[in-house]
């Protein structure tokens, strides 16, 4: 007789759905999913995770909350800093040209900028930090198509990972061991600056929820075939 399935239960599902959403999408590693409470606040959970050096979850956590600008002026920053720092990795001239052309974005949002951008990151490396910031900056605008053609709108959230990606990446790429931690709880303390500014915690997951749920609409608006008759 063939032993049936063990389906392992859904650790958010004592969740409400915005924090259940949230959690999916930072996608959190094992040991932090063992401190999830849904008794706890999301403060109190980004504290537990970073007491106990959990850092990849909790700035995928943090990630999570953040408009795409923001998110993306934060990974522009720790890639930055890790071109300048002790023990860095020095920047070669593609991937300065690839900050200067992720800061114009960030600074003018436009579509040239935002194209702009993925070029210079096509350069530098799509493996590498500003390669991925680049290519988070391309897929935040409103259409992947050449500028030429229909609008082709990005999958909503397409951003998110690459934003977490880059900045994990910028923590591992010093070049001492030891500096990878406390870099990446620097990043973490940098991050939760910003949602201190969005009004904290609540207020932040509050409107990334709901700029997600219409952005799903406008996606599936767009890209579901007309019915035929």
């Amino acid at each position: 007789m063939t032993t049936p399935p063990v389906i392992a239960p859904d650790p958010f599902a004592a969740y409400p759905a915005p924090v259940r959403w949230l959690l999916e999408r930072a996608a959190p590693d094992d040991d932090a999913i063992a401190l999830l409470d849904p008794h706890h606040s999301l403060d109190a959970l980004y504290g537990a995770w970073t007491a106990q050096s959990l850092f990849p979850s909790a700035l995928r956590l943090i990630v999570g909350v953040l408009p795409s600008r923001e998110s993306v002026w934060w990974a522009w920053v720790s890639a930055r800093y890790v071109t300048q720092a002790e023990g860095g990795t020095p920047a070669t001239a593609d991937v300065h040209k690839t900050l200067s052309a992720i800061e114009q974005w960030i600074v003018r949002p436009e579509d040239d900028a935002r194209r702009a951008a993925w070029d210079a990151g096509t350069a530098a490396g799509m493996d590498t930090p500003v390669g991925m910031i680049a290519a988070a900056v391309f897929l935040s605008g409103t259409s992947v198509a050449p500028a030429n053609m229909a609008p082709v709108p990005p999958p909503p959230g397409a951003a998110m990972p690459l934003v977490a990606g880059a900045i994990l990446l910028s923590a591992a790429s010093v070049q001492k061991p030891e500096q990878i931690v406390p870099t990446m709880s620097a990043f973490a303390a940098q991050g939760l600056e910003i949602i201190k500014r969005l009004g904290g915690w609540d207020p932040a997951l509050q409107l990334a929820y709901d700029t997600h749920q219409r952005l799903q609409h406008e996606y599936t608006r767009a890209t579901t075939p007309a019915p035929t008759r």
